[in-house]
């Protein structure tokens, strides 16, 4: 059976220094993040083995980037632990291949087939994603994913601690699954899930973003009301399609600093319900068109009763 080992932070971190001793301590980090170190790294690429997947994808329209994977040594262990520790930055893996085999390996589940039978680039570097796919995965495609790998590390949020996943099947393959065995199938069940966990992380993410950029504007919210003003920050900045983790913290810090309803203000709404600008470069475009004038005026417009209001609408 494959028990979760809930570790003290300590117990977790002396598990890591000494598989990244012993050579063996690896992860999986998201591209927007990055490790200042002297580390080997191999980049993970938008493909697919699969020939049918292959000719459907829109290739020239793919904005997504897979992840890479690090070979983590004692030092870059401890400024990871130390500089990433409120990020959705990525994973630990555990293994004694080398960082090639395991490359190989994981660039095999960059895609998988969803429930519609199309192709879906798979976020299994993201812990929260990775963590729903574990405990939903039948034996046989924990076995395929798992594959070199002993262990994986998963950073909670909630305790900052690591949480480890052994891999439960005592005999690991000499050889490395192939191809046409890691195209997993996800089921609907499963995608509602990832989503539902993402989201969960994101505003997990963006309070310590606020608690540590932004303490004077939330400093006297506690932890449940400040939780749910993110939600409902998350929801009004989605209205413009935002989507980038650092977009919708952008614009949550904004609600607070400046005034939760600034976007009514004409100048802003202008730029975000612009068609012409792109999502990603809505915010940005904030930075460089309002005029001092306009900020101040957006922070005159300030609503005293809209988080009063946004409350009692929740509980109803």
């Amino acid at each position: 059976m494959n028990e979760a080992l809930q570790l003290k932070k300590s117990e977790a971190r002396s598990r890591l220094e000494a598989w990244a001793d012993k050579g063996q301590l690896f992860a999986i980090v998201d591209p927007f993040f990055d490790i200042p170190l002297a580390v080997q790294k191999a980049k993970l690429e938008t493909k697919d083995t699969d020939p049918i997947f292959f000719e459907v994808i829109a290739w020239d329209q793919v904005t997504y980037e897979p992840p890479f994977i690090a070979h983590i040594t004692p030092e870059a262990l401890d400024w990871i632990l130390n500089s990433f520790s409120t990020e959705r930055w990525g994973i630990f893996l555990v293994s004694d291949r080398d960082l090639g085999t395991i490359a190989r390996h994981y660039q095999k589940f960059v895609i998988a087939k969803g429930p519609d039978a199309n192709p879906y680039f798979l976020r299994y570097h993201d812990a929260s994603v990775l963590d729903v796919l574990l405990k939903t995965w039948d034996n046989k495609e924990k076995s395929v994913f798992y594959g070199p790998t002993h262990a994986f590390g998963l950073p909670d949020l909630d305790t900052m601690d690591i949480r480890i996943e052994s891999n439960p099947f005592e005999l690991r393959p000499k050889h490395l699954p192939l191809p046409e065995d890691c195209l997993l199938h996800l089921r609907e069940a499963q995608l509602r899930q990832c989503g539902e966990a993402i989201d969960r992380d994101l505003v997990k993410v963006i309070y310590w973003h606020l608690r540590n950029h932004h303490a004077k504007a939330v400093q006297f919210l506690d932890k449940p009301v400040l939780e749910e003003r993110i939600q409902v920050a998350i929801s009004r900045a989605r209205r413009y399609a935002l989507g980038t983790v650092s977009d919708l913290a952008g614009f949550t810090a904004l609600m607070f600093e400046l005034a939760p309803n600034f976007d009514e203000h004409p100048s802003f709404r202008n730029v975000l319900v612009d068609p012409s600008v792109p999502p990603e470069a809505k915010m940005r475009r904030l930075s460089q068109v309002i005029t001092d004038r306009e900020w101040k005026e957006a922070a005159q417009l300030y609503d005293r009763s809209f988080w009063s209001t946004v409350a009692k609408r929740s509980k109803r």
